[in-house]
């Protein structure tokens, strides 16, 4: 069995066109060709999984993506960097101007078609960049101030209990009655 490699996506698509053909375009894109997600990474090696699927849906032009990365992030907790997982998904009707919005469903977002080119690093860009946390931090604590914190509230939330004097006190009896 052959391994086929990974499609190169490309830069620039005519989506209305896409849409008629009811094509995909799937593959993979380097994680550098996102000037804008970039700006917001430790490293901007590696790269993005995505796909597009084009065709007509509750009788709308729309596309159905999804995008999928391993992102080098700095924790803003700790300063140092972390691994973040994306995993989006998306659908987008296609309309022409502003006025079209209401139209469309719930179930997708609109996208205006200006020209007959349109960016497939942008509309990827974009989900990866609404995919991002505002304040990425590691899920566990990462920093000694934060172990030790969590330890001070701990301790704080113990002591704040309306039965821990008499918990103390127990605790000191028996103590007492070792030392007799």
């Amino acid at each position: 069995m052959q391994t086929r490699m990974p499609v190169e996506l490309p830069d620039t698509a005519n989506f209305q066109r896409q849409v008629e053909l009811g094509s995909t375009l799937s593959g993979e894109i380097s994680i550098s060709r996102f000037p804008r997600l970039s700006e917001m990474l430790v490293s901007d090696d590696g790269s993005a999984m995505a796909s597009l699927v084009f065709g007509y849906s509750a009788g709308y032009a729309s596309v159905k993506g999804s995008i999928t990365a391993d992102l080098k992030v700095e924790c803003q907790r700790c300063l140092q960097p972390m691994d973040l997982k994306i995993d989006s998904r998306f659908k987008f009707a296609f309309v022409h101007d502003e006025d079209e919005f209401d139209l469309i469903p719930d179930e997708f977002e609109p996208y205006i078609i200006e020209g007959d080119e349109q960016s497939v690093i942008d509309i990827l860009e974009d989900e990866l960049l609404l995919s991002v946390p505002m304040v990425p931090v590691h899920s566990e604590h990462c920093s000694e101030f934060m172990s030790v914190h969590e330890q001070e509230k701990q301790a704080e939330r113990e002591a704040s209990h309306p039965f821990a004097a008499l918990k103390a006190l127990k605790g000191k009896d028996k103590s007492d009655d070792k030392v007799n």
